[in-house]
């Protein structure tokens, strides 16, 4: 188990002071309906609709029709990670064997380790400074290191997962790391015979700089500022479709078992919960 201390020594700059661990502190709520209420179709909807994106995305570019593909990436890339990120919690009710199947086999339409994203995440919920939070650095870069973090951010990430992973979760990740080579090679290779593996590739890294940069700067966290409160709490009435119900990150982190689409349904616990804590409301336009 690597230390918090020897963690933060491999970032390109030291962490301010402000960002102990202490901020992921965030109160716990416990709502048991809401974590069983349509989780059954729900399953499939999270599973069939990365599987979709792909199938769409490859009709598409098949057919030339690069307008359509292009912004379904976006769909393939968020999808996927949504539910990979219900896989890590268990919200989905599935057999431990069928949960490493999806998780290594969703986790590969966007070229990630799917184990590695377990460690990482689980980790970054967890408080205590000895503990590490690979996952939350991204949040504290400055806008200069932004560009060079987003693009390093999976990588960061699939490193830390394996080193900080137990043997037997080790073998997994470094299967699946494996696997993001392969594709990248074998996109390469066919290339004289067809572009659109090499250029669904291109398009997936570019749809996972967004997402670290959403995650480092997005309205869900605290702008790299030292803002009066680790609660951030966001309001918006597109956020469920854009950033597949992300937006709720404090909602998340109170009640982590909880279906993402399901948090809306703990508004009202929400407020009693927050009432007497100093929150920030970032109210967005849309």
């Amino acid at each position: 188990m690597i230390t918090n201390e020897r963690f933060n020594s491999w970032l390109t700059a030291p962490l301010p002071t402000w960002t102990v661990r202490s901020h992921r502190a965030l109160p716990r709520i416990h709502v048991a309906s809401a974590t069983t209420v349509g989780v059954a179709g729900l399953r499939y909807l999270l599973i069939v609709r990365p599987l979709a994106a792909v199938a769409g995305f490859v009709f598409a570019a098949t057919h030339g029709w690069w307008l359509a593909a292009v912004p379904l990436t976006w769909l393939v890339y968020g999808s996927a990670l949504t539910c990979v990120h219900h896989l890590i919690h268990t919200s989905l009710g599935l057999t431990p064997r069928a949960r490493r199947f999806w998780l290594r086999s969703i986790a590969l339409l966007v070229v990630e380790s799917g184990h590695a994203l377990q460690v990482t995440h689980l980790a970054h919920h967890r408080t205590g400074d000895e503990v590490p939070d690979p996952e939350g650095y991204i949040e504290y870069v400055t806008w200069k290191q932004l560009p060079l973090a987003a693009l390093a951010f999976r990588y960061r990430l699939m490193i830390a997962g394996f080193k900080m992973a137990p043997a037997a979760r080790r073998r997994r990740i470094a299967v699946e790391i494996g696997g993001h080579a392969a594709l990248h090679l074998a996109s390469l290779a066919l290339l004289p015979i067809t572009i659109i593996p090499w250029a669904y590739l291109s398009l997936v890294h570019v749809a996972s700089f967004a997402f670290a940069v959403l995650a480092g700067k997005g309205p869900q966290t605290n702008y790299g500022r030292d803002v009066r409160t680790p609660l951030v709490r966001v309001h918006t009435a597109l956020g469920r479709l854009l950033f597949f119900s992300h937006d709720r990150h404090l909602e998340h982190h109170a009640a982590p078992k909880v279906p993402l689409p399901h948090l809306r349904h703990l508004d009202r616990e929400m407020d009693l919960a927050l009432r007497d804590l100093d929150v920030l409301d970032v109210r967005m336009p849309l």
